[in-house]
């Protein structure tokens, strides 16, 4: 008898504990932390430095590439990319992004437009997938991926792997929440 009254204290005390006011002034989120916005496309943050200043816009999620949509996608079809340090391989004229997706390596292009992509994919030997008449240094299989404004190189060994990334960028353009 005695096991039962402790197992229901214990029960009762949990259930009290739990079902505080959830509104309490020991809060550590305070109501001036919360961002307003009167607008999806800019957000007004007041911080002390910068009062009123506009903060930069969100990721906008439909239309063209934008490295944070590459991130979503890849995030949404299960994968945890890993932004690093080193900037992707120099294989076009502008800066592209490195992510590690376990022990593969995915290096990210988003260029302005999908015909200054077509542009920028004509220039190289998309075999080697390297700059023409220079050897490719991936260090692994590489394969060239595309998708309006996008370019991927994805060098991994892994079939499972390549499918599922391949799938992830290629199935359409970043597109709104329904």
């Amino acid at each position: 008898m005695p096991r039962v009254a402790v197992a229901v204290a214990a029960l009762l005390a949990t259930l009290l504990a739990c079902s505080g006011d959830t509104n309490a002034t020991d809060s550590t989120l305070s109501q001036a932390s919360v961002p307003r916005t009167a607008d999806s496309s800019t957000a007004v943050v007041a911080t002390p430095d910068t009062p009123g200043k506009p903060a930069a816009p969100a990721c906008v999620s439909e239309g063209a590439w934008q490295v944070c949509s590459v991130e979503k996608r890849l995030t949404d079809a299960g994968f945890v990319p890993m932004k690093q340090d080193s900037p992707a391989a120099d294989l076009f004229a502008i800066r592209g992004t490195e992510y590690a997706l376990g022990p593969a390596r995915l290096h990210v292009y988003v260029f302005e437009t999908a015909k200054a992509r077509e542009s920028a994919v004509a220039a190289i030997d998309t075999i080697a997938i390297a700059r023409r008449g220079t050897p490719a240094t991936w260090g692994g299989p590489a394969w060239l991926i595309t998708s309006n404004n996008l370019v991927a190189v994805l060098v991994s060994d892994n079939g499972r792997l390549v499918e599922r990334v391949q799938l992830a960028l290629t199935a359409g353009l970043p597109g709104a929440a329904h």
